[in-house]
């Protein structure tokens, strides 16, 4: 198949200097030390696994990884670092994520400070009170430079970066496509119900999906289409599910309301709880409507923030070699329409169209192998270009910053004390069975992390 198409150009320019700027050789000659403190799970989403396994994978920089929750620095000596990394699996604005004593300790620390922050339309001025009380110097944000700018400008000191909500995993480019023949499913999805005050962004992840399924009937389409908590993948199950489909849906991640103080959400999902009539027989439970809930108490707060973007699950089911449906969008500007993924109307209105290619393999084919080629195995959208970009600015903030005090035995005793076993490949971890997520939550509670990982590794 002949192909002159251009690359997509790679996204995400820095929004504080250029994306061409670099290091000192001296800067280059010393790596920094850095601590990434996390919450490590890779029971749960394998994406959080993947962001966080591409800072040892890639950086060039010495990475210690700190995998707890709650009062996550008791027992770390900070000043052994030169930077310290809040992951976004921890959410600094909550205390039960990062406990008082561990902000203390963080805004105490005199090297480099910087934060991932994901899902930024939640906890917003508690978010911006936690890294101003911190001190963190530099945020990396889904938002676009005049959106970061709105959000975090009010702050003189604090830095911002764009970055994605999550890269290419190489892992997945490793996997054999599945024949579109041998294929089980036509057309996958799995989403999740999201509170009303999500906006309209956040209902379309249902929408999309409801609609498909009705649809799907006139045209002859098989689908395995399904929104409740009970039907969520995860690891090799999700894997499996993506390549045995030969196209899934998608629609742009984010929400389209940004909840500064929380009282939209205290508000909506108060009111909504109150006035429900439940049912034994679900069918005949009544609820507040999505209508009712935005006129009373969002619908002056929608879309006033733009943070709409590319989906890890769209890279997922690239690199896997599934065909894309979705919602027409902008993607990121990753994508582009027709040859990279076939856009489906909001109203779903072009369903015929979107039928006619699913009925041609050799179509279905010619689109999975441009996304694949062009994007999927694109280092600009791998996590490699993350980590670089990464590199570059943690060194310039540390540049004029005091060095950590530390030495082989300090490290050794670091190492010792938290122990981090990383998964090398989270898309094959199978779901625990119950007995196991129960016991590995009452460790966790109890705080014998550290105790358990010692143990296991014996």
């Amino acid at each position: 198949m002949k192909d002159s198409h251009d690359r997509p150009r790679p996204p995400l320019p820095s929004h504080d200097v250029s994306p061409d700027e670099t290091v000192s050789s001296t800067e280059r000659a010393r790596p920094l030390r850095i601590l990434l403190a996390c919450n490590y799970d890779p029971a749960n989403a394998a994406t959080v696994c993947d962001h966080i396994n591409a800072f040892a994978g890639y950086s060039r920089h010495e990475i210690r990884v700190l995998s707890r929750v709650g009062e996550i620095f008791d027992g770390v000596k900070l000043d052994a670092f030169d930077a310290v990394v809040i992951h976004y699996s921890l959410f600094l604005a909550i205390e039960a994520f990062v406990g008082p004593r561990s902000r203390r300790a963080l805004a105490a620390f005199r090297g480099a400070k910087a934060v991932f922050i994901q899902d930024e339309y939640r906890f917003v001025n508690a978010t911006l009170e936690a890294l101003e009380a911190c001190g963190v110097d530099l945020v990396f944000t889904c938002l676009g430079p005049a959106e970061a700018d709105r959000i975090y400008g009010k702050s003189g000191r604090l830095r911002t970066q764009q970055v994605l909500t999550g890269y290419v995993p190489q892992t997945l480019t490793h996997y054999p496509p599945v024949p579109l023949a041998s294929r089980k499913t036509m057309v996958g999805y799995r989403g999740r119900t999201y509170p009303a005050w999500h906006g309209e962004l956040g209902r379309e992840k249902i929408r999309i999906g409801k609609l498909f399924k009705r649809d799907a009937r006139r045209f002859g389409i098989s689908t395995d289409i399904a929104w409740s908590e009970r039907s969520r993948l995860y690891g090799r199950d999700w894997v499996n599910f993506i390549r045995n489909c030969q196209a899934v849906l998608a629609v742009e991640s984010g929400a389209s309301v940004f909840d500064f103080d929380g009282a939209v959400a205290a508000r909506t999902e108060s009111f909504a709880a109150l006035v429900e009539r439940p049912h034994p027989i679900p069918a005949l439970s009544r609820k507040a409507s999505y209508e009712m809930l935005r006129d009373r108490f969002f619908a002056d707060h929608e879309d006033q923030i733009d943070i709409a973007q590319i989906s890890p699950r769209v890279f997922e089911a690239i690199a896997l070699r599934t065909l894309v449906i979705a919602y027409s969008g902008r993607y990121s500007g990753v994508l582009e329409p027709w040859r990279h993924y076939v856009p489906l109307d909001k109203d779903h209105g072009n369903m015929a169209q979107v039928a006619a290619v699913l009925r041609d393999p050799e179509r279905v084919a010619e689109i999975i192998t441009n996304a694949y080629a062009e994007i999927a195995l694109n280092p600009a959208y791998g996590y490699g270009s993350m980590i670089d970009l990464f590199d570059r600015r943690i060194a310039e903030i540390a540049a004029d910053r005091p060095r950590g005090v530390t030495n082989d035995r300090i490290d050794a005793k670091f190492r010792a004390a938290f122990p981090f076993f990383a998964i090398d490949n989270p898309h094959e971890m199978r779901r625990p069975r119950l007995a196991w997520r129960l016991a590995r939550a009452a460790v966790r509670r109890l705080g014998l992390e550290s105790l358990a990982r010692r143990l296991l590794r014996r």
